[in-house]
């Protein structure tokens, strides 16, 4: 009886931890980063039932509301992380923890990340005391057709409670990883046209299996009562996945670090139709003209790319800054598990190498929710979004500043991870 007792005051107390989504909330007197370019001070936001009901140059908060004095701090949409394995890699040394990478086939668009996700994940309370509150969670880049994406709070015991959207894209990959891994085994692709040509051939199949399903569709309107029924084309899990992404219904996340990469990605979406959203791409700068032009939006990172691979060897720090002049859509990722927290650290060295401040905050916020089709929700300190808040003593992309509160759909997020759990048990020792 004791130990059962045990248990269900432990999950009453981990149920409670932290603020509730649902009392009313005001922060007062604070410098407001809307995530959309827009600044005001002081400001008050005021949010209720998980979501922001009203953002106010000066102004009060409600009676009855919880009152936080903003005097002093900064107050920020809370970062979207726009491409990690978090929650599908634990422990980068074990594999039995890995799920990120399906590594049987070339081709597994098929695959959904939200059916390896791990809610329980010790790194996600590692990622959200540092102001990221949600993740846009992808497969590993591997294949040439990796899988589908969701985009996740980083809250919530179970993922239909932290989930927000999905799939989110397909993701795709161009260049050193799948050539390398299917180059060891000297099959297709082992080289960069052997990628081109997958592409090819996966998406002329899917569209092959989609004239049978219309001309299925078609007889069995046509059909009567004395005619043999038509039969259905069998079930070909592959190419059904890929069937959004020829409609355009589903974007495409394509990996691409050098310049060539690029172009093929690009010609590849012109081919077959389909809306492309480049990410890493060292040597974006190098075709900024033609990505805007064509309006293809980058996510680019992580920022300090090190030329280390024989694909980024033109890798530059003003990567996005050069972007974003030449009019591009950019977002920022960590690209990174162990790691996400470095994320607003990711934005503020594109600031340090000329990306103007307010693109570089809109990059980790308001621009990757536009991006993933979330932009009513999140992603921006405005009345109707989700309330996920990060708030900061000092600038929010500064390594040296606090991070004061983070709310995650209106609930307080205790400022603690396994590390800060670490820390506190090993400093009492001698």
């Amino acid at each position: 009886m004791n130990r059962w007792f045990a248990i269900a005051a432990l999950a009453f107390l981990l149920a409670n931890d932290g603020q509730a989504a649902g009392e009313t909330v005001a922060i007062v007197g604070a410098k407001i980063l809307t995530g959309d370019g827009e600044a005001m001070e002081p400001g008050t936001v005021v949010f209720a039932g998980g979501k922001i009901t009203s953002v106010t140059q000066g102004g009060a908060a409600p009676a009855g509301a919880r009152v936080v004095d903003g005097k002093g701090l900064t107050v920020a949409p809370g970062f979207i992380e726009s491409g990690t394995n978090l929650g599908l890699v634990e422990i980068d040394q074990v594999p039995a923890t890995h799920d990120e990478d399906e590594a049987t086939s070339p081709v597994t668009p098929q695959v959904r990340v939200v059916d390896g996700f791990h809610p329980g994940s010790k790194l996600i309370a590692v990622a959200r005391i540092n102001g990221v509150t949600s993740a846009l969670v992808s497969p590993g880049d591997g294949n040439v057709f990796t899988g589908q994406s969701a985009l996740v709070h980083l809250d919530g015991w179970t993922l239909p409670e932290m989930l927000v959207k999905a799939p989110v894209a397909m993701h795709m990959g161009f260049g050193e990883p799948p050539k390398a891994r299917y180059g060891e085994r000297k099959t297709q692709p082992s080289t960069r046209m052997g990628i081109a040509a997958t592409v090819r051939e996966t998406f002329e199949k899917a569209l092959a299996y989609k004239r049978k399903k219309d001309d299925f569709e078609k007889k069995s309107k046509e059909k009567k009562d004395k005619d043999k029924p038509p039969s259905p084309p069998d079930v070909d899990m592959k190419s059904e996945a890929l069937l959004p992404v020829l409609s355009g219904a589903l974007p495409v996340i394509a990996r691409a670090q050098r310049m060539d990469d690029i172009l093929t990605a690009i010609r590849l979406s012109e081919e077959f139709h389909f809306r492309l959203i480049l990410s890493r791409a060292a040597e974006a700068y190098k075709v900024a003209a033609t990505l805007a032009a064509k309006k293809i939006p980058v996510i680019v990172g992580p920022i300090g790319t090190q030329p280390d691979a024989i694909e980024e060897q033109g890798a530059i720090y003003e990567n996005a800054a050069l972007l974003a002049k030449a009019g591009v859509t950019v977002a920022i990722e960590s690209n990174d598990t162990q790691n996400v927290r470095n994320l607003p650290f990711q934005a503020g060295l594109a600031v340090r190498y000329g990306m103007p401040y307010a693109a570089a905050l809109s990059a980790i916020t308001s621009v990757p929710a536009r991006l993933f089709g979330v932009e009513a929700q999140m992603g921006r300190v405005a009345s109707g979004c989700s309330a996920d808040l990060a708030v900061f003593e000092g600038d929010p992309l500064e390594p040296r500043s606090k991070v004061r509160f983070v709310f995650i759909a209106g609930r307080e997020i205790p400022l603690r991870s396994y590390q800060t759990d670490l820390y506190d048990q090993y400093r009492q020792r001698p």
